[in-house]
């Protein structure tokens, strides 16, 4: 590298420090990222674990067990996987639910975030979903259509592992789920969308647009997080373990927000 390029690089940084923004300056948002399965169990995902009814005595023991140390990180907000669309009717249930007139359902919205905002007297929650689909099917058909074995067989050593999971799910309490969901493994476990992506042609690449649709879906979800969060926050999110991986990343590297791993609280 030459002279006037050093000086050149010289110049850029001193720019860049002189023109930092106040934004930049201000109180981080802590955010923390909390994967859940689906309590319902059934249906919602490609893999679902049968995990009984969390509404029953001893899994409300077991929940109020994970409330207590999810607690400890005293979160500001409490943002849910319920469409953005739902916010009114989501809160329209809390409210009944704090005046006394509504039960809990069994799902994580529920069980874990109107819980949880009602101990620590929030006035509402957040809705922060967003809806665009997968088809799945379509991926399997155009590796199939593309002769595409050694994807398809990859593919279903994923599922395999994925359904290992499951059944380990299905054989601990809320909080060893919670920790499984929320353990280096699943995060790993999305190195399966990168199989699904290279389904189909360069004439018809089904999977890369579907895998598209995936990352448009999160990116939407981030920036609905984002919308409704202010520096100083502790935004706590409720989420499909699918979907923490690039929630994660993407509150990792986005300025002005700090990641809080939700392990130091629920070991």
């Amino acid at each position: 590298m030459g002279p006037r390029m050093k000086r050149l690089f010289v110049l850029i940084a001193a720019a860049i420090a002189a023109n930092t923004t106040p934004a930049l300056a201000q109180e981080p948002t802590e955010v923390m990222v909390l994967g859940t399965y689906h309590f319902s169990g059934g249906g919602q995902d490609l893999h679902n674990a049968d995990v009984g009814d969390s509404r029953d005595a001893e899994q409300q023991r077991q929940i109020a067990e994970v409330l207590d140390r999810i607690e400890a990180f005293r979160p500001t907000k409490i943002m849910v996987e319920a469409r953005t669309e739902r916010d009114d009717a989501l809160n329209a249930d809390y409210a009944a639910y704090l005046a006394g007139d509504y039960a809990l359902a069994n799902n994580e919205t529920d069980q874990l975030g109107m819980a949880l905002a009602a101990r620590l007297d929030h006035e509402r929650i957040y809705a922060v979903d967003f809806q665009n689909g997968m088809a799945f099917g379509a991926m399997q058909e155009a590796m199939q259509a593309n002769g595409q074995e050694r994807l398809a067989a990859q593919f279903q050593a994923h599922g395999q592992a994925i359904g290992e999971l499951m059944a380990r799910i299905q054989d601990g309490d809320v909080l060893d789920r919670l920790r499984a969901t929320n353990s280096p493994e699943v995060d790993d476990l999305h190195d399966g969308y990168f199989i699904l992506a290279q389904a189909g042609s360069p004439q018809d690449p089904v999977g890369a647009r579907e895998m598209g649709a995936w990352w448009e879906r999160n990116l939407i979800i981030f920036s609905n997080i984002a919308y409704h969060s202010e520096p100083g926050d502790r935004v706590l999110v409720i989420y499909g373990s699918g979907h923490k991986h690039l929630l994660d990343r993407f509150f990792d590297r986005a300025p002005g927000f700090t990641l809080v791993d939700p392990l130091d609280y629920l070991q």
